[in-house]
């Protein structure tokens, strides 16, 4: 059965088709993008035949997609720049040969569904992911082909730069927009890990005293004293003379108050609204990694919210100038209960903070019990019936990686998709998915991580080989690259999940940290929204994890030119579609 559908979220569009079958003779294919107006556009193409230079303007109409997926990330430029945000695309397979294409006789064109340029999924919630890819040609074009983290840093603390804009995305106007909703009348409560943009601090400064601030402290590390100092003081020393409360929560070593989240309070003084995620108020949280943002328009959601804020607050003065007694007992009991509530329709939301557990987490973990709302994660991921994606920063062990290996294990046809920044929650997927512990580190031996494909560290082309035509990138502005914390469960189920917030998805962070997450089930416009996300990350680093450890041929871009060559990659000697991502993306359409 022939088919194409097309996926989308604020950022970005997805498409996957299928003829029901193995399309002998196709060279390629064609992509069109087709506004609401009917106006038609091929998309860009940056690979090309042999013999071939690759430049700027090409198209998939002289140098096709040899793929049955691809994505369309200038999507939204068009939609911020013609008004027009709802499109469809044109799948025109393609016979012939280099320099003389043309659209098959006995195969139709195709086209998809509608999809809309959006953050809204549903009538309560919205949801917006930035395109904080540093590692993308387009960044270092920016910079000629040497990209410095000094510049880019730079240019993404400018609110004037086009680069900062072009990489937050929406994400600035999302967090300005929530902010601005006490300009004139109600109130913001927020707690926050960092504070260091000064475009949106300049905005919570000019609430005055309609806001009130858990401020936690971000620990930065001089790079030539490598002294510590707290990243937040100048943000702290701005809000004191304006804020009605600021409560400046100084955690001891070890734990982080790791909190991103605001909610909105109306005239009357009554919880409307809140807004929660990944990302972290600074030009690197909004630009140079990638992240969420939602907000909920829900009274007993945000209520909870407020809530936890007092007891931050309470925990806080409580301890007064002893960081040490900061996550005192009852704050501990009172995160230790999670709360579930109904949106609109069928969809669920359970509401989850940290630290939950009774004390903060030993040096020696083995048989530790897990923490509730872990455990709550880990139950929905051992439920889950047909995927499992996932984006984490630096989860710790035991963390998603391990429970999404045990459901792997458990069954072996789960689409199973993940990427991290840090190493070890890769390693940690693979170890677990084979039932064995990593080998103990050896002092002076470098040994390479053990990774699977189907979840490993994020890489950039750095260093070592660089595809022909292709400029060096820059893998990080900061030590986060993935900053992320999201698993998405069967997003084309009417039980689909979505964990997000600001947890790492581990258990270190339930013991050791403050920390908010939502599990939201039944939202499948949402659900989708989000595995656009992720399978976008997954496949940007996929590419360029493969080169590093493939080499050359793995780096070798050129289009084939026989259709045999690259329609095997596909399709089994049976004709039989092979590749397990073409297989999750139609199985939306079925």
């Amino acid at each position: 059965m022939q088919n194409a559908v097309a996926f989308s979220n604020n950022d970005l569009v997805t498409i996957a088709w299928s003829y029901g079958r193995r399309p002998d003779g196709c060279l390629g294919f064609a992509i069109h993008r087709i506004d609401a107006q009917g106006n038609e556009k091929p998309l860009p193409s940056h690979a090309v035949f042999p013999g071939y230079t690759i430049a700027p303007g090409q198209t998939t109409d002289e140098f096709p997609i040899q793929k049955f997926y691809w994505k369309d990330p200038y999507a939204r430029l068009e939609a911020e720049k013609t008004g027009s945000r709802t499109f469809r695309y044109k799948i025109i397979p393609l016979e012939g040969a280099p320099g003389n294409l043309k659209p098959m006789t006995n195969l139709p064109t195709i086209i998809t569904n509608q999809v809309t340029i959006t953050s809204t999924f549903g009538p309560d919630t919205q949801a917006f992911f930035n395109r904080g890819l540093i590692s993308t040609q387009r960044v270092s074009s920016a910079f000629h082909g040497h990209p410095q983290k000094t510049s880019l840093l730079k240019r993404v603390a400018d609110p004037k730069d086009a680069l900062r804009a072009s990489l937050s995305g929406d994400m600035v106007e999302a967090l300005t927009g929530f902010v601005d909703r006490a300009k004139h009348a109600g109130a913001i409560y927020a707690a926050l890990y960092e504070l260091q943009d000064a475009e949106l601090l300049g905005k919570l400064e000019g609430l005055g005293k309609r806001l009130s601030i858990v401020l936690s402290n971000a620990v930065v590390t001089d790079p030539v004293t490598k002294k510590e100092s707290d990243g937040n003081q100048a943000a702290r020393d701005a809000l004191a003379g304006t804020a009605k409360i600021e409560w400046n929560r100084l955690m001891p070593a070890g734990h982080i108050g790791h909190n991103k989240f605001l909610v909105y309070v109306d005239a009357a003084g009554k919880p409307q609204a809140v807004l929660l995620g990944s990302t972290n108020w600074t030009p690197t949280g909004l630009c140079t990694q990638t992240n969420n943002t939602m907000i909920i328009e829900d009274r007993s959601l945000a209520k909870r919210y407020l809530d936890y804020w007092k007891q931050l607050a309470a925990d806080t003065k409580a301890a007064g100038a002893d960081s040490k007694m900061l996550q005192g007992t009852l704050l501990r009991g009172w995160d230790g209960t999670g709360k579930s509530f109904k949106l609109a329709g069928k969809v669920g939301i359970q509401s989850w903070f940290s630290p939950n557990t009774p004390a903060a987490r030993k040096k020696k973990t083995s048989g530790e019990k897990r923490p509730v709302d872990m455990a709550a994660v880990a139950d929905r991921i051992d439920g889950a019936q047909q995927a499992i994606l996932f984006l984490a920063f630096y989860p710790g062990s035991p963390s998603v990686a391990n429970w999404a290996a045990d459901a792997q294990k458990k069954n072996k046809d789960l689409f199973v998709r993940g990427c991290v920044t840090n190493v070890s929650a890769a390693e940690g997927f693979y170890y677990e998915l084979r039932g064995t512990t990593p080998p103990a580190k050896v002092k002076g031996q470098n040994v390479p991580p053990k990774q699977d494909p189907r979840v490993f560290a994020a890489e950039a082309f750095d260093s070592g080989i660089i595809p022909e035509g292709w400029q060096k990138e820059i893998l990080n502005a900061g030590f986060a690259i993935i900053h992320d914390k999201v698993v998405v469960i069967d997003p084309f189920s009417e039980q689909c999940v979505v964990v997000t917030g600001s947890h790492n998805l581990g258990h270190k962070a339930s013991f050791d940290n403050d920390e908010n997450l939502v599990i939201v089930e039944g939202n499948k416009s949402l659900a989708v929204a989000y595995a656009t996300h992720v399978l976008d990350v997954y496949d940007h680093f996929s590419w360029r994890w493969n080169v590093k450890r493939e080499g050359h041929k793995a780096a070798n871009q050129k289009l084939s030119t026989t259709p045999k060559a690259w329609l095997d990659r596909y399709f089994d000697a049976k004709g039989d579609v092979k590749v397990a991502q073409l297989r999750f993306w139609m199985s939306a359409a079925v």
